[in-house]
């Protein structure tokens, strides 16, 4: 439990600290990690549950290298998802919160602020979701005690940082220190797991990420220039609510088109995924 809970534990230190800080601050952390939760829970806390039982079956059976394979392709398909979500997130994160919440006692300094807190949690969206799916190698292995010692240090660094940060940046400091601990984390957990296990195709993954960064790159910067020109963020909601739909269609459209140009092994295996489930459907 306190191996996967380390984010929440985190979330929970963060906003201890923050009572400490200008009034307002706890509530842009909270409304900035709701945001950050979507991804995490859709997508990260769905991979880590769903492959559990792949890894227990081939760690009992000591097959190490499918074992490796799964988690290659768990953690390359959470890079899929993460790194485009994280870019979105970033370059959209003042439309998407004047949207979602600017009316009412919620006004544009409450937005500003919340929009600062979801940047920095959004540096970690990767290693919070990454984290869901390597913690379930280690208890796959029958080991529970390593993922809560990293976790711990984890802590430690978080709280460390929160004190160096919180000073300068104030509550976006609170939110890089939990995304900086969550990426410590996450290398510390896959280095020692390399060590039980073996090499976890570390080219390859890094092969991936790079070609993620230049098409996300692409997407963002398309994103950007077509929010820039027709977000306005003191218009009414349903004209707001359609220009940000058309931001995050425009991303996705170019995000998958750019992916089946480059081949992206990842977005072949979603849309198989989703061809057998229409396909399963359609036979039930």
């Amino acid at each position: 439990i306190f191996g996967l809970a380390i984010y929440e534990l985190n979330m929970l230190v963060d906003t201890l600290l923050a009572s400490l800080l200008a009034e307002g601050s706890i509530s842009y952390l909270y409304y900035g990690n709701r945001l950050v939760q979507l991804p995490l829970g859709v997508f990260g806390v769905a991979l880590g549950v769903a492959i559990l039982p792949m890894l227990s079956h081939q760690a009992a059976n000591k097959d190490f290298s499918e074992m490796v394979k799964t988690i290659d392709f768990g953690i390359r398909l959470i890079l899929f998802i993460t790194i485009p979500a994280t870019i979105g997130l970033i370059l959209l994160r003042f439309p998407i919160v004047n949207t979602l919440w600017e009316r009412g006692e919620f006004n544009r300094l409450a937005t500003e602020g919340t929009a600062i807190a979801l940047l920095y949690y959004s540096v970690g969206l990767c290693a919070f979701c990454g984290i869901k799916v390597i913690v379930p190698a280690f208890y796959s292995l029958q080991d529970t005690k390593t993922p809560a010692k990293v976790g711990i240090y984890s802590m430690l660094l978080n709280i460390i940082l929160n004190l160096i940060l919180m000073g300068p940046l104030k509550h976006g400091g609170l939110a890089l220190a939990t995304s900086i601990a969550a990426l410590f984390n996450v290398i510390l957990l896959m280095h020692l797991l390399r060590k039980r296990i073996g090499l976890m195709g570390g080219r390859k993954i890094l092969s991936s990420v790079i070609k993620l960064f230049f098409v996300s790159g692409v997407m963002g910067i398309t994103v950007y220039y077509f929010n820039a020109a027709f977000f306005d963020p003191d218009s009414q909601l349903i004209l707001k609510l359609l220009i940000l739909s058309a931001d995050i269609a425009i991303g996705v459209l170019v995000y998958t088109v750019l992916s089946r140009i480059i081949q992206n092994e990842e977005l072949s295996f979603l849309i198989e995924l989703t061809r057998r489930r229409k396909k399963k459907i359609s036979i039930q």
